[in-house]
């Protein structure tokens, strides 16, 4: 038999298997209450709005629904995205700065396809989303760690790990940083590191790839500026690509992301994706189109908003409940996920398998540092879990904290 394996390309040879989705294969077993994946809560979909709008787009756009569409979107969900930015986020956009992805992991795919040639150092916060690790490191990049706390990525950081790769003569590519509601961590960038991220990138030539999946699910605090608008008010230096997705606050199915950027690099995405998919669903589209231009996205994000406050309320009341002194976690203001540090001496790995003998799972902390480092932490995702089962959950894993730190 010819061995196939043997012929397989470079980049697909480097790309690691997602470590969510190969622990949700651990955790799908009746009786095991899981925090791993980081799933919004199917009750808040809107099924109701989307099989009334869906038949609407039929009967009254079908042709364009059920054809090609343009690689870079459809000019009515651009039109109604513009409207968007405009109403929540005052930035100003064009039809020029958008193009349409098939969600936000292709979005990343586009970026590092652009810009990662393979061995480039980019810079990434420590810890960072693990999606965004295997898509760079399947294009070979070599990521370099910059330090963040309950505040955010450190600037001060950022500065020091530039200045050594512009030292060493290196060719870094960008920043890529997630501001609000942070995965993993649930922590939110403050507006003042925000700007002073923005200096140091335009001091140092650093294109910044901001990935806001999750900044409309806000349910406390005020939100700060987005890096995008705080540079088109101050610098207007147009390095910094904004990347959205509907997943978090439409319904992750329908496949839609949007990436804001300036009208060059624009056109050089869109090309790329010519060679992805040619383009992204028409049919999609014109639904999320719809529930932009509608009255109904009021509505439904107060919802969304409401249910996840309530759940991450009731996570943050369990681990204080049942978590052995030692142990800290994040208090996010909004988003899916919060963020647990046991003792440095402990490890979130070690401790996995007798958390799911206990019949609960976390993703292990260790699968967002592209340093190696953070044995000691694990992700929690709170959206998915109903409030019993959050309850439930974090007993056994309080449990088997207890047990863990005692056999140690």
């Amino acid at each position: 038999m010819i061995d196939l394996v043997k012929n397989i390309a470079t980049t697909p040879r480097r790309t690691k298997a997602s470590v969510i989705r190969e622990l949700l294969k651990l955790t799908d077993k009746p009786g095991i209450i899981s925090f791993a994946g980081g799933l919004p809560d199917p009750e808040v979909f809107p099924y109701d709005f989307v099989a009334e709008t869906a038949k609407k787009v039929i009967k009254e756009k079908g042709a364009v629904a059920l054809q090609y569409g343009p690689t870079d979107g459809l000019a009515e969900l651009k039109e109604e995205f513009i409207k968007f930015l405009k109403k929540y986020e005052g930035v100003d956009a064009k039809p020029e700065n958008l193009i349409i992805t098939t969600a936000s992991q292709q979005s990343l795919d586009l970026v590092a396809k652009l810009f990662i040639d393979s061995t480039d150092p980019i810079l990434v916060e420590r810890p960072s989303y693990m999606g965004a690790l295997q898509v760079f490191g399947a294009y070979g990049a070599a990521p370099v760690s910059v330090c963040s706390d309950d505040s955010g990525l450190i600037p001060e950081d950022l500065e020091k790990k530039l200045k050594k790769l512009q030292n060493e003569g290196e060719h870094y590519k960008f920043l890529y940083i997630i501001p609000d509601f942070q995965n993993p961590t649930g922590v939110t960038l403050t507006e003042e590191r925000r700007r002073k991220i923005i200096e140091i990138a335009n001091r140092y030539n650093l294109v910044i790839i901001e990935d806001s999946p999750y900044r409309q699910i806000r349910f406390e605090g005020k939100a700060p500026k987005t890096l995008y608008r705080l540079d088109q008010e101050t610098y207007r230096s147009e390095n910094i690509i904004s990347l959205f997705t509907f997943s978090k606050t439409f319904a992750p199915g329908l496949r839609l992301g949007v990436i804001l950027c300036n009208p060059t690099i624009k056109r050089k995405f869109e090309i790329l994706k010519q060679s992805l998919d040619l383009c992204t669903s028409s049919f999609n589209q014109l639904i999320a189109a719809e529930f932009l231009r509608s009255n109904y996205i009021e509505g439904h994000l107060k919802n969304v908003n409401s249910v996840y406050k309530k759940k991450k309320d009731a996570m943050l009341s369990a681990l204080k409940k049942y978590m052995p002194e030692g142990v800290t976690w994040t208090k996010p203001e909004g988003g899916l996920f919060l963020w647990v540090r046991l003792p440095e001496t402990l490890s979130a790995d070690d401790m996995f398998q007798t958390a799911i003998e206990e019949n609960v799972a976390y993703v292990i902390g260790s699968a967002f540092h592209a340093d190696g480092t953070g044995q000691n932490t694990m992700r929690l995702n709170f959206s998915y879990a109903t409030l019993k089962e959050i309850d439930e959950g974090i007993k056994r894993l309080g449990t088997t904290v207890k047990k863990y730190m005692s056999e140690k």
